[in-house]
């Protein structure tokens, strides 16, 4: 099953590349600057926070490439998957009148679909993925991948968004993104990336068991993506909601690391993998 799946990883990986590379390539020829400011920053954003994630005992042994993977998933498979997606989604909300939701649809509606299944892929593509919290730190991995491509290409289109300089309109958009609603994505597919760990590596639990953690998991990533993105002309609603949001979202995500993070003791054995056990011959 893993070839199959390492296989189909690596298709898709390389379907999800130029959607990823075109964008980027066709601004930064109208924007240079900003495109290299950008880049830079993308640059740092992923290598401080891979360092991060590393130092924990959440990283897998021999994390690299499945490491590498999920972050090309994110940054390019899921942004294809989405670019083919989003448009018409939110037509349709707009279209039926849900204005204030059209972007809700558009972002969480294709986005966790694509994050959480690149997720899916790479635990069973990976046979030393195997325990349920490297779900949940494949699934932030995907999520750096789409939030720091969704960083770059914002940072280089939206520039010329302030009146005098584009570089000024880079830090503004960087700050906004990273300050103003930080690690959205990170968080939002790490926790859906938990309940698939549960769900694929838990050991004696029952389907429905199973499938109860991956959905309801799931339904808190969306739900949070969901409001994060309501937008409108009420001011109520719209900060509103980013704070319950926001509070549903953080306090998920610290109760999902705190508890992966105890799971992965060194010690803990609770967690043993069928092809981990020792292939002793029978005696006769």
């Amino acid at each position: 099953m893993s070839k199959l799946f390492r296989y189909s990883l690596f298709l898709f990986i390389l379907l999800g590349l130029p959607f990823m590379a075109l964008p980027v390539l066709t601004h930064a020829l109208a924007l240079p600057v900003p495109a290299v400011i950008s880049t830079v920053f993308t640059v740092l954003y992923l290598g401080i926070l891979i360092a991060v994630v590393r130092k924990t005992r959440l990283w897998p042994y021999q994390g690299w490439a499945p490491a590498l993977l999920a972050v090309l998933w994110g940054a390019g498979t899921s942004y294809a998957l989405v670019s083919v997606s989003a448009p018409s989604i939110i037509d349709l909300a707009a279209h039926t009148g849900a204005t204030t939701t059209a972007a809700s649809w558009g972002g969480a509606y294709p986005e966790e679909i694509a994050k959480a299944t690149g997720v899916v892929f790479i635990l069973l593509a990976f046979k030393q993925l195997n325990r349920p919290w490297h779900g949940f730190v494949i699934g932030m991995l995907v999520g750096l991948g789409f939030e720091s491509f969704e960083n770059l290409l914002y940072g280089i289109v939206m520039s010329p968004i302030h009146p005098s300089s584009d570089i000024m309109g880079v830090l503004q958009i960087w700050g906004a993104r990273v300050f103003l609603g930080p690690f959205l994505h990170i968080a939002f597919t790490g926790l859906a990336g938990w309940g698939i760990g549960w769900a694929l590596f838990a050991a004696d639990r029952s389907l429905g068991w199973r499938l109860t953690h991956a959905l309801g998991w799931f339904a808190v990533a969306f739900a949070c993506h969901f409001g994060w993105n309501i937008l409108g002309d009420d001011l109520v609603l719209l900060i509103g909601s980013k704070i319950v949001t926001g509070i549903v979202l953080y306090v998920s995500f610290i109760y999902a690391w705190v508890a992966a993070y105890k799971a992965a003791k060194p010690h803990d054995e609770l967690y043993t993998a069928v092809s981990q056990l020792p292939n002793k011959q029978p005696t006769h």
